[in-house]
């Protein structure tokens, strides 16, 4: 009798008992009995999958995922690979697996795809086997006719390489694609924005709500046509510009405007990596984008002539409206930037979350602390490290952060603060 009760548990309890179970147990719970084998086989169990095909067991993982894909590949609509632990010797094995999959996979239509940090500029030794995971890919997205989220950041394909997956995908899902993410999608120092094969690739995708990509892939005809071309429907949009990246072109605010015309929810982030030059970074932040966040890091080149107040100084006039979050990594010992923080924090009334680290000094992180005490600021989140505290000012920091406690936990507010002291964390 027990027997026979446990064959005969509902099918949808059978199911979400599958659903909690990784995919050996389920192999093992199949073999119970006829009705629970049956279920295995059951779409919505499958819908999703990871397969890491990289490293030192890469082969083995191969031959899994490829035996996989013959029997239960049809059913996946959420698809993610990763190739951990790349190395010269691993890519060959990857190119080979991918190949193999992908044939199994003919059947498949894919909802998401995803593969971040390929790095094909970086481990990937020979042209012959770049070249070969090109066609695969190319050859697997020309059939792929469903796809809404596309993800292949960091995979560093050459132009024309890049420029051949993105046509593909133009190809067959560039109605349906909503999320398309291509940061680092070519190699660096490329100035993808000239290619024209980019140029008529990115403008097919007409329904995009979230696009990723970086400044070198961007000029004023692609953002005017993509302002032309786009149903209104992008709400995000991230921009990363890289110091080695081509950055010194202009894109207007003209151009700009146009895109916020036609996509009136478009909130922008711009993400600006080893970069500390106000003649370098103020061109690019026109007036009219509509930014909501901004992250600078200016790397450890430090200079005296950066002008890192007149940056944000330029933040707080551009986009006093708009800026809900901010985060500074400085390396700013040649200069100040404490009045011009504080000016920002008063200015800009939209801002919720901000990120510092960098020399300040700990009656700044005081008088912010006071303010959203005063309610004068509308931060949610204040999280500070302060770079060349003596212990002394370390000690009154910690001082500042068991003031504030109250008020914190009262307004359920995310404020820290740490230093960059070898005793790092602040005590309880």
């Amino acid at each position: 009798m027990e027997q026979s009760g446990w064959a005969d548990l509902p099918d949808i309890v059978v199911i979400e008992i599958y659903k909690s179970l990784n995919d050996r147990d389920r192999a093992h719970m199949a073999l119970a009995c006829k009705n629970w084998s049956r279920l295995f086989v059951t779409p919505i169990l499958w819908r999703t999958k990871h397969f890491d095909l990289g490293g030192y067991r890469a082969h083995a993982a191969g031959i899994r995922a490829t035996k996989f894909a013959n029997h239960l590949g049809h059913y996946i609509k959420y698809l993610s690979i990763s190739c951990s632990h790349p190395s010269y010797n691993t890519c060959k094995f990857f190119q080979r697996s991918v190949e193999d999959f992908f044939s199994k996979m003919r059947q498949t239509q894919l909802h998401e795809f995803e593969l971040v940090r390929l790095e094909l500029d970086r481990f990937w030794k020979y042209d012959s086997t770049r070249e070969k995971i090109t066609s695969i890919f190319s050859n697997f997205f020309k059939i792929q006719k469903t796809l809404r989220s596309f993800d292949m950041a960091a995979a560093q394909f050459t132009v024309n390489s890049g420029c051949r997956v993105l046509d593909a995908i133009a190809q067959s899902s560039d109605k349906t694609i909503k999320e398309l993410c291509i940061e680092d999608f070519f190699n660096s120092r490329s100035a993808v924005y000239q290619a024209p094969r980019f140029k008529s690739a990115i403008v097919k995708f007409s329904n995009l709500v979230f696009l990723g990509l970086n400044y070198n892939y961007l000029s004023e005809d692609i953002v005017e046509m993509l302002a032309a071309n786009i149903n209104g429907t992008l709400d995000a949009m991230n921009i990363k510009v890289y110091r080695n990246d081509p950055h010194f072109h202009r894109i207007s605010g003209f151009a700009w405007k146009s895109l916020a015309r036609k996509c009136p929810k478009l909130k922008v982030t711009v993400w600006f990596e080893g970069m500390g030059f106000a003649s370098e970074i103020i061109p690019v932040l026109v007036n009219e984008i509509p930014v909501s966040e901004i992250h600078l890091w200016t790397g450890y080149d430090e200079d005296e002539e950066w002008r890192l107040s007149a940056i944000i100084e330029h933040i707080s006039k551009c986009y006093y409206k708009t800026l809900e979050s901010i985060s500074l990594e400085l390396d700013n010992n040649h200069e100040l930037v404490d009045e011009s923080v504080l000016a920002m924090v008063n200015k800009c009334k939209t801002l919720r979350e901000i990120v510092l680290n960098a020399v300040i000094a700990v009656d700044t992180v005081e008088v912010i602390c006071h303010q959203q005490l005063e309610k004068k600021n509308n931060l949610k989140l204040f999280h500070a490290t302060v770079c060349g505290l003596t212990e002394e000012e370390w000690v009154n920091l910690c001082v500042i952060r068991d003031l504030f406690a109250p008020m914190v936990k009262e307004r359920d507010l995310d404020f820290r603060f740490s230093s960059d002291l070898l005793i790092d964390v602040l005590p309880s």
